[in-house]
């Protein structure tokens, strides 16, 4: 009975062994996979948010909201030692004082993105779709998307959500604006 309870053990062990070396390894494989990310919480502001995101997209960082506006000490020490994990990486990558000149270009983006919504807003041909929009299909909205590899156009596109005949209540694209900021027009481009 002793030989067989020592069989048990051993063989229990060995899988033990077996799960942790495997479970190490999986964890060891998801990280290489997971990207660098600047972690978010609380109430953000929209221009803000997307200059994080354009700015990221530049240096290979995504930004990742993980609270709303509840948040405990708990969280807050965590995203601070994920941040600084982050930046020390970003140092050795693009030198010193990278969180700095992060947010230098995160400045100027939200610049470049409020000049971009005025353009966006004060054309004419924009507002009267968007208002046929609304007459036709109830509700419409807009959110900007992506910029330019160049960063001198903002594409924005301009959603519809019907208020009857739509039971899984979803925002439908109906065309894209493309804003030039340098020569401060816009281009309407139409969805197929």
């Amino acid at each position: 009975m002793n030989k067989y309870l020592n069989l048990v053990m051993y063989n229990s062990k060995k899988k033990i062994i077996l799960f942790i070396v495997l479970i190490s390894c999986t964890s060891f494989s998801q990280s290489k996979n997971i990207p660098d990310r600047i972690l978010t919480y609380g109430l953000s502001n929209y221009n803000k948010q997307k200059a994080m995101e354009f700015v990221g997209k530049k240096w290979d960082i995504e930004v990742y909201p993980v609270a709303g506006c509840m948040v405990s000490q708990e969280l807050i020490d965590s995203v601070k030692t994920v941040h600084s994990k982050l930046w020390k990486k970003m140092d050795s990558i693009h030198g010193m004082d990278s969180k700095k000149r992060f947010k230098k270009e995160t400045i100027a983006e939200m610049k470049r993105i409020g000049a971009v919504q005025k353009i966006f807003n004060s054309d004419r041909d924009i507002k009267r779709r968007i208002r046929k929009i609304k007459r036709r299909k109830g509700k419409a909205t807009f959110n900007l998307e992506n910029i330019s590899n160049n960063g001198k156009i903002y594409y924005w596109t301009v959603y519809s959500f019907e208020d009857k005949n739509n039971p899984e209540y979803k925002w439908k694209p109906e065309f894209k604006v493309g804003v030039n900021l340098v020569k401060k027009n816009t281009t309407i481009i139409e969805l197929k």
